[in-house]
């Protein structure tokens, strides 16, 4: 009897943690968001699965306001920052942004490798689990065509570039977990990937991105070591966010069918500067976002799979530009800042690894529209979780965002 009551004393003792909550809150919220890109919709009644994830944003929300809760100028700059997105949120129609920020602002004193262990084990096992499922007609395997050879398969994910999507940033994942083991047999294991994209999803800016992962990675390890040749590559790595956000704006505003280089740019781009261009002059640029318009292929209700009419397509797919026209101009900055100083961090500590993916994070968003979509991207919470650990008098000391 003793012992229970003591028992119950430790238990009431216990404080509540923050991180603890944040990381139970980031799986249930994952896994609602995965099954958001897949066919598995069909199962869930409504918006069954949307209100479902208020749950661990709340979660969330009570561990920034009251777990984390220190001084009134970081409650002020925290209702700021939610002010924003809300403002946001109901300014652009888009969802996506809400939950996003929440879980950057929240992620403080969370630790970035377990979120990542947590992402690479739940990702994987559900990518599985709906690939083999659509494999054996549990869920729609959703079949599209470009041309008339070119067939691009699904495997129980919305769109073809969606499921190649999920695969690129699980291997990012591993690549950051495991940076330092990365060897040529994991290569192989890309190349081979890549190639599989390529042939069943006609991917192919996954199935490139993958490949440039290679050099990225490999540049990254050895400037880890000490190579200073690839130290002082490496050391631009935190450049390219702002600077492929500005050339890809730049291009997008600037493009015409009679400029021929950019034309060339936007036939290598499968029309993205076509479509970007086209939102831009219809859609002025706003602080806080906008309502538009989108028309894209298929999805869960089949649109265009059977009778192949492109006529009424439009969809902005460049991360760096749809965040510019839908989100407005204030969140494209904030965006863009929190992956130079990810960046700039992994690099000032001589780690590189974080570094290194962002490369292949900008290129994606360079490209593709799933740089703010928690169901495939990560890596911006790691805007103020712990990250990186420096050598100092002999001691391993926590580096913060």
């Amino acid at each position: 009897m003793t012992s229970l009551i003591d028992k119950g004393k430790r238990i009431g003792e216990m404080r509540l943690n923050g991180p603890v909550i944040y990381e139970i809150a980031f799986s249930f919220y994952f896994v609602i968001a995965f099954f958001q890109t897949s066919t598995y919709t069909d199962y869930f009644p409504g918006n069954f699965l949307h209100e479902l994830s208020f749950i661990p944003l709340i979660m969330v929300l009570f561990k920034i306001f009251i777990l984390d809760y220190d001084t009134k100028s970081r409650l002020i700059v925290n209702l700021a920052v939610l002010a924003l997105l809300v403002l946001t949120w109901r300014a652009s129609g888009s969802y996506l942004i809400f939950p996003m920020g929440i879980f950057i602002l929240g992620a403080k004193n969370v630790d970035f490798r377990r979120l990542m262990y947590l992402y690479l084990i739940l990702g994987t096992i559900l990518l599985a689990f709906v690939f083999f499922s659509s494999l054996l007609g549990l869920t729609k395997n959703l079949v599209y065509h470009r041309g008339v050879d070119t067939v691009r398969r699904s495997f129980g994910i919305i769109y073809p570039t969606d499921f190649a999507a999920h695969v690129l940033y699980l291997v990012l994942a591993y690549c950051y977990l495991y940076f330092k083991k990365v060897g040529w047999r994991s290569y192989l294991v890309f190349c081979l990937l890549a190639y599989g994209l390529n042939k069943y999803c006609d991917a192919r800016l996954s199935a490139y991105a993958l490949i440039i992962l290679i050099p990225v990675i490999f540049i990254g390890q050895k400037a880890s070591q000490g190579n200073r040749l690839c130290q002082f590559i490496a050391s631009f790595y935190w450049t390219l966010p702002a600077l492929s956000a500005y050339i890809m704006l730049l291009m997008t505003y600037l493009y015409s069918p009679q400029r021929a280089l950019l034309e060339r740019v936007n036939n290598v781009l499968s029309g993205r500067l076509f479509f970007g261009h086209e939102a831009l002059m219809k859609y002025p640029f706003k602080w806080i976002g906008q309502r538009i318009v989108e028309h894209g292929f298929g999805g869960n209700s089949g649109h265009m799979i059977a009778t192949g009419d492109n006529s009424s397509y439009f969809f902005v797919d460049s991360a760096f530009v749809r965040t510019f026209i839908i989100y407005g101009i204030i969140v494209l900055l904030l965006v863009v800042i929190m992956m130079t100083v990810i960046s700039w961090q992994s690099i000032a500590t001589h780690d590189f690894a974080l570094a290194s993916i962002l490369v292949i994070v900008t290129i994606s968003a360079v490209v593709e529209q799933r740089l703010l979509d928690f169901g495939y991207d990560p890596f911006l919470l790691a805007t103020f979780a712990q990250c990186y650990l420096i050598h100092k008098k002999g001691k391993l000391t926590e580096v913060k965002n």
